[in-house]
């Protein structure tokens, strides 16, 4: 693998859309491929409903139920963390289309055992802006860099990882520590082979002496403009683009990432819930077993980290915005959601990345108690996240809901207690405490920038990871 030709390539390509000069001054081009840790953000955009995963509850007592619940008949808790286990027919199990695609209980209990799980979050909103920004970057008010950039920046202060942010997410700020990076999937054949109509072609759009000619004026144009050219920055970004021009091994890594194999479903079945296995491994139109479709778009951000080349990643998917027919509609979301968070651990553990994977999954916000007219659920200022990684202790909750799906309070000084939310000795857990945590464990608060970037100042750290 020769780092510094992908690094030209990735200009060339559009994968990274800006390096800012703080890389060129501290970066060090030459270092080995980054080995991790590795952060990844996952976003259910819209506004998701907890109380269908991690915070369940049924129809609460009394003529006007505080929250009602149409479709969850039985809750089990494991370790404070709230599951469904049935409906009015039967078992209860995430659907798409009335399809078995996730089962809460066995997520929480198998490849999820190690998740931690924060309910009770107070986004202090309802707008899915806010929202989205306060969950990404830790602050409601101020416009600050996604956590993922931040991580990225730390990383890049140290060696120059040629997409160290995949930003594929729906917040995706940097403050300029960071460039932006977007993987061209499909599109890396066309680098492969710029003058045919689709890469697999046989024959090319142009004849040889053609693309012989073009080439030559190629060279020249390039190299008037780098006589013509005054400052070093625009020097070395014309010298990338005729050394990526030129393709190469570079090219061949993308190929190569962009083109691997899929992974056997046979290696990854053993890791599904028992009820959705026959639907998770039947093919879809495209031939691919269905539960490897699903994971596509987070298997080539593992295979970014695999390969060194990226440090950080934002994901999001949409459909969680449930105003109307909530409980099909948010079963169809979060079926699909679920399934690719379940797909991220199975193969993190198969390529040799679980240890070293941070993994944060977020919502706008969660959805009101009740129902509306159209049997939807609207915003609701109340969510939870999830939470693994080296060092994160799962397995268990932090924080909790009373019958109302309102937050309660934690203790202060110990975290594990739950406390009304009018006790003076408890404080609400929102973003900034989840942010001050995780800037802590991913050693963001002990970069040189991160004082350009403080959380609100009115609220007092929460050891929630400690």
């Amino acid at each position: 693998m020769d780092r510094r030709d992908f690094v030209k390539l990735a200009g060339f390509a559009g994968l990274s859309l800006f390096f800012p000069s703080v890389l060129g001054r501290d970066a060090h081009a030459d270092s080995a491929v980054w080995g991790g840790p590795y952060f990844l953000h996952m976003h259910a955009a819209g506004g998701w409903d907890p109380t269908m995963l991690c915070d369940a509850k049924v129809t609460a007592a009394g003529v006007t139920p505080a929250y009602e619940n149409r479709l969850v008949t039985e809750v089990v808790e494991m370790n404070g963390i709230f599951v469904p286990t049935a409906t009015a027919g039967g078992k209860f199990l995430l659907r798409n289309n009335n399809n078995p695609v996730e089962d809460p209980q066995n997520f929480f209990s198998t490849v999820g055992k190690d998740v931690l799980v924060l309910n009770g979050i107070d986004t202090q909103t309802n707008n899915h802006d806010t929202g989205v920004q306060g969950l990404a970057c830790g602050h409601n008010d101020v416009e600050l860099p996604a956590l993922a950039a931040l991580f990225a920046g730390k990383v890049a202060k140290q060696i120059n990882v040629p997409m160290a942010f995949l930003a594929g997410g729906q917040y995706n700020r940097t403050g300029d520590v960071v460039g932006v990076s977007r993987f061209p999937g499909d599109k890396v054949g066309l680098l492969t082979e710029p003058f045919k109509a689709a890469p697999q072609d046989e024959k090319g759009l142009l004849s040889e002496v053609a693309v012989r000619r073009i080439t030559e004026l190629r060279e020249e144009r390039l190299a008037r403009l780098h006589g013509q050219a005054t400052l070093p920055r625009t020097k070395r970004t014309l010298d990338a683009f005729h050394e990526a021009a030129k393709g190469g091994a570079s090219v061949n890594l993308l190929k190569s990432i962009a083109g691997a194999p899929a992974p056997s479903i046979d290696s990854l079945a053993g890791g599904l819930a028992p009820d959705t296995q026959a639907y998770l491994t039947a093919t879809v139109n495209n031939g691919t077993p269905r539960f490897i479709d699903i994971g596509r778009p987070l298997e080539t951000i593992l295979r970014c980290f695999q390969a060194g080349v990226s440090a950080s990643a934002t994901y999001a998917q949409g459909g969680f915005d449930t105003h109307a027919d909530h409980d099909n509609n948010q079963g169809n979301a979060m079926s699909t959601f679920l399934a690719r968070v379940r797909y991220v651990l199975l193969r993190a553990q198969q390529m040799g990345l679980r240890d070293k994977l941070f993994i944060m999954v977020t919502s706008d916000f969660g959805r009101t108690p009740r129902y509306n007219t159209g049997n939807g659920k609207d915003h609701w200022n109340v969510t939870s996240a999830l939470l693994a990684g080296p060092g994160i202790r799962g397995g268990r909750a932090i924080g909790k809901t009373d019958e109302g799906h309102k937050a309660l309070r934690v203790g202060r000084g110990n975290v594990a207690q739950n406390l009304s939310d009018k006790d003076p000795n408890g404080v609400r857990i929102h973003p900034s405490h989840l942010h001050r945590e995780l800037r802590r464990v991913l050693g963001v608060d002990q970069t040189p920038f991160i004082g350009q970037f403080p959380l609100p100042a009115t609220d007092d750290p929460l050891a929630l990871l400690a």
